[in-house]
Formats: C-alpha cells, structure tokens, sequence
C-alpha cells in the first residue's frame, strides 16, 4: 500500500470499529452489516480485512489451474437478456462441436481439469452429454470432470422426464466429478424477471445444488453483477448462498468455490461500460467476510480484466482460477478472453500480488508444498504479457483516490 493510501485511510473514520473488532475475531456478520461494509467502508481498510481472513484460511499461497473450458455449443433455447453467447439456428455465430473434436482438444499431459457448460438445445441432448462425459472419462482417467451448470441440470431432467437427483446420478456415474456455479446470475426474483424470465431462477438454482450437494458431489457458485442489481440484492445474494451451505454441509457436501462474475455489457444494451475496478474489489472483499463456510474465493480474470484479477488476490479472493486455454462465453460478450494464459505468466501475475504462486487440481488439492512453490516460482522468467494484456493506470488512479 503507498503512503498516499496509507494516510488517506489513517485519517477516515472506520464506520463501526465494534464491527471491525468482531471482523477480526473471525465473527460471522449479519446483512446489513455486509451491505456497511459494501457502501461505506473504507476500501483499503475492507481489502485489509479480507485479506487477513484469506490469509487465515490459505496462508500466503495463491492458486491456479491448468484447464481448459469447452463449450459444446452456443445453441439455445433461451434468449437471456445479458447473454451474447447464445445463438438460434442460422446465426452467423452459432456453433456445434462434435465429440471427436472436443476429445482430441484434451491432449494435454498437463491438463488438469475441463469445465463444460454450453446452451441448451435438442442437439446436445442428455445423451450426448452423458456420452461425452463417459469418453472423457475413459479417455482421460484422470481428469478432473467439472460440467454442466444447475440450469443445464435441469433442462436435462425436463427433457428426460427425470428428476435432478437421477440426472445427477449419471453423470456422477459416467465420470462427472463436479457441477460448475454458472447460472445464478442473481438470486432475486426481480432481477429473474427482468433479465432472464424463461430459465430457471433463484429459488431451481439453489435446490439443484443443494440437491447435489446431497449425493456428495461438490459444486461451485456464481453471481453476475454490475448489470441492473441493488447492493441490496447483491449482499441478500451472499446471504442465501451461506444459509444453503449451512443446510448442506451439516449431511453433505458444499459449495467448494464462489466465482464473482464482472458483467460484460457487449451490445446488450443493460448498460455502456464495465464496473469500476473498486466495485470489484469490493464484491470480492465482502464475499470473503460474508461467505464464511464456502472455503475458497476465485479471481476470475475473463471477467474482472487482468490487473483487477490480480489486485484481489490481496483482497480475499485465493484463486486466479486457470489457464483456460479458450473462453467463448465472455468472449463473444466483448471481454476479450478469447485465449487462455500459460502456466508461466499465472506464476508471473500471483507473485507480482505478493502471493506464493501453485498450481491446484480439481479437488483444490495443492500439487506443491508451499516452500518448494516458492522456490519454483522465483526462478520462472517473466514473460511478455499476453497481445491482449493492456495495461492502465485505472485501478492505480482509482485506488490512490480513496
């Protein structure tokens, strides 16, 4: 932290220093609390705080994974107001990937995980999906199988005249290991109406993952913010993600991971620009102090932009997710992730935050001791940052204005 910040929080009253004392004690705090913390608190003061809480959970050691997303298509039968992933039949964008393909894209000894989700359309039926799985499996037995989202769930079971639980059960069987969070967006029924209607919302999000959460398969959870979402609905969203791991957890499994998710405007209309790198920081602090049963806070780069992604790594978030190699959801929205990142560059962004850089697998297992990652990543080169990283002095300007 400069002087300059240093000194501008030194001088700022903290809203509620009773707060901040039970902050520190590691006490769980109340909604409006959160939503305090969200609108008023200082911001250099709300990262210290929940960096402090990520360094009691992780210690110094910032992970990442070396992944690889697949998006089978882009064909829906949705028309989400937010989303310029989707296609219908005969759009210039619109896409399907056969199985052969997507097998031989997985070709990586180092490859570590794959994450599926795609849109829902007849030509990536259960079936498909459920034989994709099972090739992946076989293929690559040691890949750590995280796919289809609650909603993909979901409209599987419709099609299927099955319930959530027998979906479930075969993809468990097949060779899934783990739902990814996608598709919570918000979980307030105003914003359900607004923007994304015809798919299935708050209260279907929360029960497909509890329900898996039940049959002992771990999942992540999501929020979409920086669209038309009140602090209020932000903060209650946090609320009900923690109230779902506390009914789960007591006789099942949880939310292993929350991955906050920066809207990208494109061509929706919603709004003209990207929230501000201080909204960011702030959604990633209060989720740390909030989400106090959910064990990990992921820094998802697609969406945050590079320099904010790394700069939450020294405000709760513990994971700069992955490589990814191909990201066409975001992509397509105008983020610019059209390419994933190497493995040295991961190392080079969590060690200019400060952190200790490891990779991870699936399970979130560290595939180094710290000390020995420490000394791996002191001797990676830096590398030249990507075509597609900028830098600015946003954030910086940003920061140094608090």
């Amino acid at each position: 932290m400069s002087q300059l910040a240093q000194h501008a929080v030194s001088e700022r009253n903290i809203p509620d220093p009773a707060l901040r004392a039970r902050i520190v004690a590691g006490e769980r705090i109340s909604a409006s609390e959160a939503l305090l913390l969200f609108q008023h608190w200082p911001l250099h003061d709300l990262g210290a705080l929940a960096f402090a809480r990520k360094r009691a959970l992780h210690g110094d050691v910032a992970t990442f994974i070396v992944n690889k997303q697949v998006n089978p298509t882009n064909i829906c039968v949705h028309s989400c107001k937010f989303c310029e992933f989707a296609a219908k039949p005969g759009d210039a964008h619109a896409y399907v990937l056969e199985e052969d393909d997507i097998i031989a894209s997985l070709a990586d000894p180092d490859l570590a995980e794959v994450h599926i989700v795609g849109g829902l359309w007849k030509t990536w039926n259960f079936e498909r999906a459920l034989g994709l799985v099972r090739r992946i499996r076989a293929t690559y037995p040691a890949l750590w199988i995280k796919a289809f989202t609650a909603v993909e769930i979901d409209f599987f079971a419709k099609c299927t005249k099955q319930t959530w639980q027998q979906v479930l059960a075969q993809l468990r069987d097949a060779g899934m290991d783990g739902l990814p969070g996608g598709g919570a967006e918000v979980l307030s029924e105003r914003v359900h109406q607004e923007l994304y209607k015809d798919k299935m919302g708050p209260d279907k999000y929360v029960a497909v993952h509890e329900a898996a959460h039940e049959m002992g398969i771990t999942t992540n959870c999501t929020l979409l913010f920086g669209h038309i979402e009140t602090d209020e609905e932000l903060v209650d969203h946090l609320i009900q993600l923690r109230a779902s791991q506390d009914r789960t957890l007591a006789h099942g499994t949880g939310f292993e991971a929350f991955i906050p998710l920066a809207f990208q405007p494109g061509e929706t209309g919603i709004r003209t620009s990207l929230i501000s790198p201080m909204h960011c920081l702030r959604v990633i602090a209060v989720a740390r102090l909030v989400l106090d049963n959910i064990p990990h806070i992921k820094a998802y780069w697609p969406t945050l932009q590079m320099e904010t992604a790394v700069a939450a790594l020294t405000f709760g978030a513990d994971d700069l997710d992955g490589t990814i190699e191909q990201e066409r959801i975001m992509h397509l929205a105008g983020s610019g992730a059209g390419r994933g990142l190497n493995v040295e560059l991961m190392f080079r962004l969590i060690r200019d935050a400060g952190q200790v850089p490891m990779r991870r697998s699936g399970r979130f297992d560290r595939l180094m001791e710290p000390a020995k990652a420490a000394v791996a990543a002191a001797m990676v080169p830096s590398p030249a940052a990507p075509k597609d990283f900028v830098a600015t002095s946003a954030l910086e300007a940003d920061l140094a204005a608090v």
